[in-house]
């Protein structure tokens, strides 16, 4: 699965769907049954199926139940979708502002795109850690969550003091760019952990997609990660 050079609309693009998908999407979900957590589906992500419904994104149009239209601005998504924006989620840490609740979404189609094929990739990478995981270490299903927009997936033994969170960010206030990365819950263990924004390993979109085999680095990234996590001596 190629990288392609990221399109110059591309933060504009994933901070409006940053906002739709905390503000519109994962409510509606949460709504029926207490669920905000979503996937990468074709094109951008879309909630899992909940009371027959599957709610979502491809490209700049809005997917509901199979249906797609225009995203338009967040009352619209909404409406659409059938509840009110959940601006209460503004208070939690690393969501963005609500905005104008009236202004159109700024998306644009191949930068929503990169976006979805962005969060694919780091999907894939992360079932293929899931599938060597042993059962000791617990790992939870890949999923995108709202608040931080990042794909993720935690696996360790926790009592050993060996769980970590491995993950991608479509771009934050750490790294403006996607990433992919690890962080330890004990802390930094190892000097390998050591971006200077958060207490983890980072490698980036654009040192990642210029490798001869983005996957086979993206694996291997996960696999130094996970190998260091499982050495530490903190348990």
């Amino acid at each position: 699965m190629p990288l392609h050079p990221l399109p110059p609309s591309y933060a504009t693009t994933r901070d409006a769907l940053h906002r739709l998908a905390v503000y519109v999407i994962s409510p509606a979900q949460r709504l029926v049954n207490d669920e905000i957590v979503m996937r990468p589906t074709p094109g951008g992500f879309s909630t899992f199926p909940f009371d027959g419904r599957v709610i979502g994104v491809a490209g700049d149009q809005l997917v509901i139940d199979g249906s797609r239209q225009p995203i338009g601005s967040l009352n619209q998504a909404a409406a659409a979708v059938g509840i009110q924006p959940d601006v209460g989620q503004a208070e939690q840490f690393d969501v963005p502002p609500p905005g104008d609740l009236d202004e159109q979404l700024a998306v644009d189609a191949v930068a929503a795109t990169a976006l979805g094929e962005w969060y694919a990739f780091a999907g894939d990478l992360l079932e293929e850690l899931r599938r060597g995981a042993g059962p000791p270490d617990d790992p939870t299903p890949v999923q995108i969550w709202p608040e931080h927009f990042d794909i993720a997936v935690d696996s360790g033994d926790q009592d050993a003091g060996r769980r970590a969170t491995y993950g991608a960010s479509p771009g934050d206030r750490h790294h403006d760019e996607p990433y992919l990365y690890a962080s330890p819950w004990a802390g930094r263990i190892d000097p390998f952990f050591g971006d200077p924004g958060f207490k983890g390993a980072s490698v980036l979109y654009s040192q990642i997609a210029d490798a001869a085999d983005p996957r086979a680095d993206g694996v291997a990234f996960y696999e130094k990660a996970r190998e260091l996590v499982l050495r530490s001596p903190t348990g």
